[in-house]
Order: C-alpha cells, then structure tokens, then sequence
C-alpha cells in the first residue's frame, strides 16, 4: 500500500513538472504566445507612428561633387569630396540627392551617412534609404527590404537610438563633415561636405557584381586615426555606387566634451 501510494505521489510530482515545463517553453522560450505577438505588434506601430515626420520633405535639396577617385585602376594621388546644403528625411528626397552625387565613389559613402542621421530620427525611413545606398551583402536574406539586423541594426540602435547610457553617440554622422571634432562639439561646416582619400590597396573584381570593389578612407574628426575605412562597388545592375562595408562608421567617435551639449535637431527637427 505504501509502494502504490509512492508511486501515486512521484507520479503527480512528474505530472506538474511536465505542465509546468510546457508553460515555460511555451512563455519564456524565444517564441512569443500569439498575445505576446500582438502586443508587440501594437508597441511597434505606436513607435512607428511617433517616428513619422511632423513636417513634409518638400525643399529643394542639392548635392555637389569635387575631385575624383578612379572607377577603374588604383591611383594613390586620387582624393574627392561631396558637398550637400541640407539633410533629407524622406525617401523621395533621399533619392533625388542619391541621384546628384552617388554617380561617383564618394557620393556612396555619403548617402550612407546621411541614411545614418535619417536613421537616428526616423528609424523606418532611415532603413529604407540604407538599403538603397548599399549592396545586397548588407541586406537581410530573409527580409526583403531590410538591413542585416544582427550585424547592422543592432549596432546602430546602440550607437545612435540609445539615450541611456555613454555608449551612445547621437553626433556620430557630424564626426564625418569637414569642420567637425570633438573640442568643437562636432560642429560642421556649412555647407556640409564629406571629404575621401584613396587607400593604396587593389581594386578587387568581383564576378557576381561584375565590377571592380575600391576601397578608400572617409575623413573624420572624431578618431585619433582622422580617418576610416570605407568599400564601395558599381554593380553592372546599378545606376549608383554602392557601400558594401562600412564598419568603421558605426564604431564610436569620441565622446562629446562635458563642456559641450549635442543639438539632437541640428540636421533633421
């Protein structure tokens, strides 16, 4: 009698713990429950809805280019800029800019930049334009339209959407504009400009794009180096040059002095 009722007992226990255990898998797991799904799917429209621009992005916006840097062999001596009046934020106008100045090398680079600073303010606008100014070797594979989340949007929500902690670097974009540095805040020139050298390193072919990738150094003041490296490539199906790696743009600057204070609307309101 005393063996039944043992077994009845360790019989219940393991009962428990398998319902138990099914909850658990089924609330705290990496799957969410369908409530689950739905509130975040109600949080992330509310985002949305409070990242849409309060004004229309009708202004006339204009891109020049300067120098060069050479489509087809590596020429040391070659250095170019790109000077743009004001920073878009809507697609439209990020198109008609990417059309004025990304015909060039260092037109590419600075459409990610200003891709970045929409990114900051508006984060689904901003996405939008960074796949358009980039290859397909930064994109999601399984997202169509999207960035690659773990690699790229992951790290420029820290760097640039966080406010709660040193890491963050909301005047990350005003690091690359001629003028900008730490001991002055990160306060560019007008109108703003994105300065590039080339690197002395091979232009390398790449049969899937059927071109040729170049890389050079994007000018900064807000690294000991004054500079990071940038790749950027002409596919045979593209009208513009894209960025295919850009690392270095979303590793920190360096902190704004304590002295100084950062105008979150200083590009975009």
């Amino acid at each position: 009698m005393k063996n039944n009722k043992l077994q009845l007992i360790l019989l219940i226990a393991f009962a428990i713990t398998i319902g138990v255990s099914a909850c658990d898998n089924a609330n705290f797991s990496g799957e969410k429950t369908s409530a689950d799904k739905n509130a975040t799917a109600d949080t992330l429209e509310g985002d949305n809805k409070l990242n849409e621009p309060a004004t229309k992005d009708n202004a006339p916006i204009t891109g020049t280019l300067a120098g060069k840097i050479s489509h087809d062999e590596l020429n040391l001596s070659d250095k170019a800029s790109c000077t743009f009046d004001r920073f878009p934020w809507s697609v439209e106008k990020f198109q008609e800019l990417q059309a004025q100045i990304a015909t060039e090398p260092q037109g590419a680079v600075t459409m990610v930049l200003i891709a970045m600073e929409i990114y900051r303010k508006y984060p689904a606008i901003g996405e939008k334009c960074l796949f358009l100014t980039t290859t397909t070797n930064e994109h999601d594979p399984n997202n169509p339209g999207c960035m690659s989340k773990d690699r790229i949007i992951h790290r420029l929500n820290e760097l640039l959407r966080r406010t709660d902690d040193s890491y963050a670097r909301p005047y990350q974009v005003a690091a690359y504009l001629k003028g900008a540095n730490q001991q002055n805040g990160y306060i560019p020139e007008k109108p703003y400009t994105v300065e590039v050298e080339i690197m002395n390193s091979t232009y390398e072919y790449n049969s899937k794009m059927d071109a040729k990738f170049m890389q050079y150094y994007v000018l900064t003041g807000g690294k000991d180096s004054g500079k990071d490296i940038i790749r950027v490539i002409k596919p045979w199906d593209s009208e513009y040059f894209l960025v295919d790696n850009f690392p270095g743009l979303y590793s920190q600057v360096k902190e704004l002095p304590g002295s100084k204070t950062w105008d979150d609307n200083m590009f975009i309101k």
